[in-house]
């Protein structure tokens, strides 16, 4: 099919959720039968300032197969391994350290090889924080039509 609702297989990795002290991540996204990832963050309104000392860092890594079937270690992406960051520092691709990035979204493409990709949003210094949820978009699937139903 000639579509992109049958060529894109969109999965919630993270519910919606509040974001306050404890760090979420998107599980382990394999990237087996499919050639390239994006990752959508959602972040919705936070409850406090955003400022350097105030924010929501968002990180990404990645694994090889061990062999089983499963992730080995996880390691910090580079500015190669990425699409759509302007700077990747230890993995971490996107900062919400303002007022103007809450209620927004933010999208990392991965090329970088690897089978196995996870991101983690951390809360810094939040007292109350806010909503944060994120889509894996993979694409150019081995087996298609992709099934979205």
């Amino acid at each position: 099919m000639h579509d992109i609702i049958h060529n894109i297989e969109v999965t919630q990795v993270l519910a919606p959720q509040t974001l306050q002290a404890e760090a979420c991540d998107s599980g382990v996204i394999d990237m087996q039968g499919c050639e390239t990832l994006a990752i959508a963050v959602l972040i919705g309104a936070i409850g406090d300032p955003l400022d350097a000392d105030k924010r929501i860092d968002l990180k990404i890594e990645h694994a090889d197969d061990d062999g089983t079937g499963a992730p080995d270690a996880f390691a910090a992406c580079t500015a190669d391994d990425v699409l759509n960051a302007d700077t990747v520092e230890s993995g971490v691709f996107f900062s919400a350290d303002d007022d103007a990035k809450e209620n927004t979204r933010c999208v990392i493409g991965y090329c970088g090889g690897k089978r196995f990709v996870k991101v983690t949003a951390t809360p810094v210094s939040l007292a109350t924080g806010g909503p944060v949820a994120m889509l894996a978009l993979k694409g150019l699937a081995a087996k298609k039509p992709v099934d979205n139903g």
